[in-house]
């Protein structure tokens, strides 16, 4: 297989991974009272196992940690049938994020500026401190969403569930990373930063 054709296939299955991350609250909402749970979790974890093979050689210790909790989120649904658990998808997809975002802040390059360099864009040294506050922020935003996902899981009734978590946790989201498009604006007229 050609790079081009790898990078193609990984990038179908990254879309179809956030498809089915979008989809996901509303499909357990509408379908949970006539499909057994163990569907559920068998296509979450065939697209899991799809996508980290498709990664090639280039794996990193983030990708095999997702790839584990991923597989034993899916696995724990299989073996106890549980729609309980079901509901804790978006919980581990928030929480897993958002530690990848912050442990990368203990290495030479945070995730932002990672992919910014796999972007084509090689950062100027002014920015290096505003990228990392930026990967802390946005790990601390995904952990933050995580909680409150959980505290629909367990606390709140089903339609609510699906409605915070297909639906308000994603406008959180955006409402931060268009937040953060104006304030990059501001930053970078400020510190006289422009980009190549």
């Amino acid at each position: 297989m050609s790079k081009g054709q790898q990078f193609g296939l990984n990038g179908a299955f990254t879309l179809l991974l956030l498809v089915l991350m979008l989809a996901y609250p509303f499909a357990v909402y509408y379908h949970i009272e006539n499909v057994n749970p163990r569907w559920f979790a068998g296509v979450l974890f065939v697209a899991f196992i799809l996508r980290f093979l498709l990664l090639g050689n280039t794996k990193s210790i983030h990708d095999w940690l997702m790839l584990g909790a991923a597989s034993a989120f899916c696995v724990s649904v299989m073996v106890f049938e549980s729609e309980q658990l079901l509901k804790f998808y978006p919980v581990l997809m928030n929480l897993g994020m958002g530690l990848v975002f912050i442990v990368s802040l203990t290495g030479e390059r945070c995730l932002i500026e990672t992919f910014a360099r796999a972007g084509g864009k090689i950062p100027p040294p002014e920015a290096h401190r505003y990228l990392r506050t930026l990967t802390l922020l946005w790990g601390g935003l995904l952990i933050l969403n995580g909680a409150v996902s959980a505290y629909t899981a367990w606390y709140t009734s089903l339609s609510f569930w699906a409605l915070y978590n297909g639906i308000l946790s994603y406008m959180l989201i955006a409402s931060f990373a268009i937040g953060e498009w104006v304030y990059r604006g501001h930053y970078k007229k400020k510190h006289n930063i422009v980009d190549d």
